[in-house]
């Protein structure tokens, strides 16, 4: 856990406490079928939301709640927040690709995806043209090497944690992930 998430060892030890999966001997009890909650500001954000519209009922139809205004912002705000640590919500939308470009070459340094850091390293998604479509946070990467991102699909949607690989399966008008110049990568980590 510390691993994936890039924290210390007592960090990730006193998540594990307070979820109760260390016995009374200072023992891990996880098992591989417990899930462990983490907190942060993307956990916060998701728990935040009302709405059940995430981006697999969005593209179902299938809705209850419809979007919900504590989801009022963008990929480009939430991943700049997030990235920085500051709480995701309403009044970070960031207005247009060409701003959300700007403070990738402003605050942010390029790095690769072999460095991406767990919450801290945001992806940059382009079309062909390399125009930005979309901003997400590496959000870790499984055992078997699954990578992961925290993603705001939109102003209205839901924010979530899903598979790098859905997201771009689902919505193959993001493109892939690149840098704003030739020679970075599109993974960004804030100075």
């Amino acid at each position: 856990m510390a691993k994936f998430q890039e924290i210390s060892e007592k960090e990730a030890t006193q998540q594990l406490s307070d979820q109760g999966y260390i016995d009374k001997n200072g023992k891990s009890t996880l098992k591989t079928v417990d899930k462990v909650k983490l907190d942060n500001v993307y956990t916060k954000s998701i728990e935040n939301s009302k709405s059940d519209l995430t981006l697999d009922v969005a593209l179902a139809g299938t809705s209850k709640t419809g979007p919900t205004p504590e989801d009022n912002y963008n990929c480009w705000g939430s991943a700049c927040a997030g990235s920085q640590g500051k709480d995701i919500k309403v009044g970070v939308g960031i207005p247009d690709s060409a701003t959300f470009d700007q403070n990738l070459k402003n605050d942010y340094t390029s790095t690769t995806q072999k460095d991406a850091k767990f919450g801290t390293t945001v992806l940059r998604f382009t079309n062909v043209k390399n125009e930005t479509q979309h901003g997400a946070v590496f959000y870790g990467k499984s055992q078997n090497g699954t990578a992961y991102v925290y993603t705001k699909n939109g102003w209205q949607l839901k924010p979530e944690v899903m598979k790098l690989s859905d997201l771009q399966t689902k919505i193959p008008s993001y493109g892939n992930v690149k840098g704003i110049n030739s020679n970075q990568s599109g993974y960004y980590e804030h100075k």
